[in-house]
């Protein structure tokens, strides 16, 4: 189940429902354990899928900083287990879920904002 307003995504797992997030504080976390910026990860998951060069290091990354938003003991090893545990296709498909939800779609035309008119 996903919730795009607030980009949770919910997935069961071993019986447990565990919820994934990629907030601000989320990308910031995985911006911080990868050495790279938010843009260059998101670069690095579009090749991944052209070229399905998978990179489990930074799929782990990916899991266990969205699953920080609602475990923040969450360890590396342990997120390395959940994956396993759901099976690794099944945890590449969830993790770009969750990271499309992390990075909704602009509404309404993109570019820059506009100014607030001024009063007078």
């Amino acid at each position: 189940m996903t919730n795009n307003v607030r980009g949770v995504v919910t997935h069961e797992i071993d019986g447990k429902t565990l919820s994934f997030r990629l907030g601000a504080n989320e990308w910031c976390e995985l911006e911080d354990d990868l050495g790279k910026s938010t843009g260059a990860i998101i670069k690095d998951l579009e090749r991944v899928v052209a070229t399905e060069a998978v990179d489990f290091r930074m799929f782990r990354s990916i899991f266990r900083a969205a699953l920080s938003f609602s475990v923040p003991e969450v360890t590396a090893k342990d997120s390395g287990e959940l994956m396993s545990a759901v099976g690794l296709e099944e945890a590449g498909l969830l993790i770009a879920k969750i990271v499309q939800a992390g990075m909704p779609e602009v509404k309404g035309g993109a570019g820059k904002p506009k100014r607030a008119a001024r009063s007078r």
